[in-house]
Formats: structure tokens, sequence, C-alpha cells
């Protein structure tokens, strides 16, 4: 085991990239898991007593996790890689993570019974980590399959039919360190953090977040506006490359999109992740920034189009909500949906004033995520594209579901389920632009004089296989 601060907190070469990828053949990295593990410890840790580096003599001493003879039988049915790591890790002080907050091992073979287990006197299924008890009845957390050395995170009972059958739910699967360090990146990106102990940070601290324990999830980080803007100007960079450049709008590309003033008049919320990044953002040099979706130029008719930034919003005990903000519209203005309970749940809060009859016209388009800021599982830079028609060719959401029938709104989004945590929250519109520029890069989209080609219908008529996001965050 590691016990030095500077051997705890470098894990560099333990975290999943690209470059250094997780073990997809083998039994569990215990290593690896257990240096990522422990990293989290001591994470928590320092948060809770204020330190800057742990206090390793009080971490070492705490009790060896499942060591006693009550947990003999319990180890008995473990593989050994995974008795390996347990004899590695600490044990978490203050909760372990947002979603979890202990280390269970407990056997769930009873919640898998059409997996087969072929296992000489092992379970082939253990809870790593539960799920914490805030999060509601049934819960489950991060299992892992002994037999094949993948992991899983169903919150809940309710979360199982999105993993199993194994053999047709493969892509949410992962090995244990992925999960591991996907928690740590969004603990360096400022999306989780932990601080104030619950009920003890500022009141409006508290109301602009979503708290369990010692972890808070923000409802978005300024390291998601950069990595938003820096993903939107190399998409644009993208299609500017592929027009002619006598065909370019006359447009210096180092202005952004929109200032201040501008957003203002459109009733943009001020301190916001959207207005963020429309300030921030340089302006596209050509007309259609998707099929059948138009680069707001025109900053009059932008504000015009909002139909929810004026509406007045609930604004006491659930701190500051944020509506939504039409941000690329449907060139062919035309192209509406009629406003109805989808658009009512989405779009405004369950206390906000429904200034909108059912039928009335809403603009199509790509709208930027309505939250209330501190509820659970929001994201304030996640989206909604809003389509003219409902049904969709083939597309499935991240999680392998099928897109309601009855849906306007699900085309790209993450479903039901999130692989490493959370319930039901909008897709990053970062992820967005990252799957637009790979439709692009790879000949899906094609692209002419005035930006991406073709109408909002390729969104219907396309293969739905091209119009979803593969599982993360």
């Amino acid at each position: 085991m590691n016990t030095t601060p500077q051997q705890i907190l470098n894990i560099e070469d333990a975290l999943v990239s690209e470059a250094n990828p997780a073990r997809l053949n083998g039994p569990l990295d215990y290593e690896r898991c257990a240096r990522l593990h422990n990293y989290l410890v001591a994470y928590g840790w320092m948060a809770h007593h204020g330190q800057e580096t742990p206090n390793l003599d009080e971490l070492a001493s705490q009790p060896s996790i499942f060591a006693d003879e009550d947990t003999q039988a319990i180890r008995e049915r473990l593989h050994p890689s995974v008795n390996s790591f347990l004899d590695s890790i600490f044990s978490p002080e203050q909760g372990f993570f947002y979603w979890v907050n202990h280390i269970s091992m407990q056997l769930v073979d009873d919640i898998f019974p059409d997996e087969e287990n072929d296992l000489d006197n092992l379970e082939r299924f253990v809870v790593i980590y539960g799920t914490v008890v805030e999060l509601g009845s049934h819960c489950v957390g991060v299992v892992y399959d002994q037999k094949l050395h993948r992991a899983v995170f169903p919150m809940t009972l309710g979360n199982l039919d999105s993993m199993q059958p194994i053999d047709e739910h493969e892509d949410m699967w992962f090995p244990l360190e992925t999960i591991l360090t996907n928690w740590i990146y969004m603990l360096r990106i400022g999306k989780i953090t932990a601080d104030s102990p619950e009920g003890k940070a500022p009141a409006e601290l508290s109301r602009s977040r979503s708290q369990i324990g010692l972890w808070s999830w923000l409802r978005y980080s300024p390291s998601q506006v950069d990595s938003t803007v820096a993903a939107i100007d190399h998409y644009t960079a993208a299609i500017e490359a592929r027009i002619p450049s006598r065909s370019l709008l006359p447009i210096s590309s180092d202005v952004p999109l929109f200032t201040d003033v501008e957003l203002d008049a459109a009733y943009i919320p001020e301190e916001c992740f959207i207005r963020s990044v429309l300030t921030r953002m340089k302006t596209p040099r050509f007309k259609a920034i998707a099929p059948g979706l138009e680069v707001p130029h025109d900053t009059m008719a932008f504000a015009d189009r909002q139909k929810f930034t004026g509406v007045p919003r609930e604004q006491e005990e659930w701190g500051k909500n944020i509506p939504p903000v039409l941000l690329f519209a449907a060139a062919d203005s035309s192209r509406t949906v009629s406003f109805g309970e989808e658009t009512r749940w989405l779009f405004l809060g369950p206390s906000d004033d429904v200034p909108f009859n059912e039928n009335d016209i809403i603009p199509a388009g790509l709208y930027s995520e309505s939250v209330r800021r501190c509820e659970y599982d929001t994201e304030e830079a996640g989206f909604r594209l809003l389509l003219p028609f409902r049904a969709h060719n083939e597309a499935r959401m991240s999680d392998g579901t099928s897109i309601s029938p009855s849906s306007a709104t699900q085309l790209f989004q993450h479903g039901i389920f999130h692989p490493f945590g959370g319930e039901r929250r909008a897709q990053r519109l970062e992820r967005l632009i990252d799957r637009w520029r790979e439709l692009v890069e790879s000949g899906v989209w094609t692209v002419g004089r005035d930006g991406v080609e073709g109408t909002i219908d390729k969104f219907h008529t396309d293969s739905g296989l091209d119009y979803c996001i593969a599982p993360d965050w």
C-alpha cells in the first residue's frame, strides 16, 4: 500500500486515457484501482479535515476493510484479485463519493437471475460501493462481475434493465478503473467538489448546488465553459475548412458571437453557463451550423425568438433558476413544435407561471438546458434539441433505449441510465458538438457554401445510428 502523500496523490500514471487504457483482459487490476480508490479517500479526508495533505498515520490506522472473522465467509466468495484490492485500500471516512458512501461487498447474484455463474465456489456479482441512501429506496451501487471482470453502476434496482442481459448491454460495463477515473475527472474539472459539510455551507452556495454529505454536484464549472467553447470553435473550424474562402461571411473570427449587452436584450440571465459560452465562442463565418439550424447572426431576431427567457421563474427556496435559451433556431421559421406536456416539464419549473396554452407554437431548434440549480442531478451545461417531428429512424439514446415515439427532444440524449452516476440529467452540449464535428469530418454531413447542408428533416430521415452519443458521464 502506498504510504506517503506523494504516492497517494500522484496518480497520473493510473488514470485511464487513450494513451493509458484500462485493462481489457484478465482479472481486476487491483493495484491500479486501489491507487485511484485511495486518492478519492484521501481527497475526501483532506476536505473534511481542512488539510492540504492527508494525515497518513490516521488514515493508515483505520481498521482494515473486511478483515474480521464476521466477513471471512464473504471474502471466501471473492476472486483473489478482489481480495487483493480490499487488502490495498483505505476505508472512506465521510462517504466515498457523491453517489456512493461505503464499501459494501454485498453478494448479489440474485438480482442478475438470467446470467450464468460457472465460477467454482464464487459468487459472480458483488456490490463494491453502495449507493447513498439519500437517493431513495431499492439502492444498489457499483456492481463487479467476477467472471467478466467488468463493473456497472445501477444506482437503484430500476436501472437493471439498462445493463442486462449483459451480452446485449456490453457497452454499459466498464473496467473498475474506468469508473474511478471518471469520478476523479469530475473532481478535477470542478463538477463535483468536497468542501463544507452538509448544512454548513453559506446559503447562497447551498442554493447553487446539490449536496450529499461532504460531496456536492455543481450546476456547471468554469472548466466546462472552457471545454464547451473549445469544442464549438473546433467544430466551427472544421466547417470553415470545407467552405471556399470566398464564400465565408466577412466577419472577424476573433469577435465573440454575442456581447453581454445583446444577451441582456434577450433576457439571458447573468452568470449562467450559456451566457459564458455565447460571449466567448468565436462567431462562425457561415449560416448553417447543422442541417436546418442557423447561426444567430441577427441579434434582434435572436432576442425575438426567445419564448422562455422572459417568463417569471420561481426563485425562492431552490435558488436561481435558469431558463432554456434557443441557441440555433430552425432556418425555416415554419418548422415549429406545439407547446405540450413534454416542453412544459422540460422548459419550465413545477412552480413557474405557464404563459402558454396547449398547442401554442414554440420554435424548433437547439436549446440550452433549463435548470433549478440546487436540484439533484441537473446539468446547466446540457441541451435539448427540439425537433418538429416525433418519429426517428432507428435512433437510440446513449444507454441503448429507443427514443419514445411521442418525444420531440430525446435525440442525442443520455436516456434513463448514466453509467458513471446520475439518473435523468441532460446530455452535455460539449458532447453534442463533438458528435456533430464527427459527422462532418466523416462525411455523413456535407458542407456547402453556406455551411452544413440539408434541412432539419435530416435528423428524421438519416439513420438514427449516426445520431447517438457514446455512453459517458
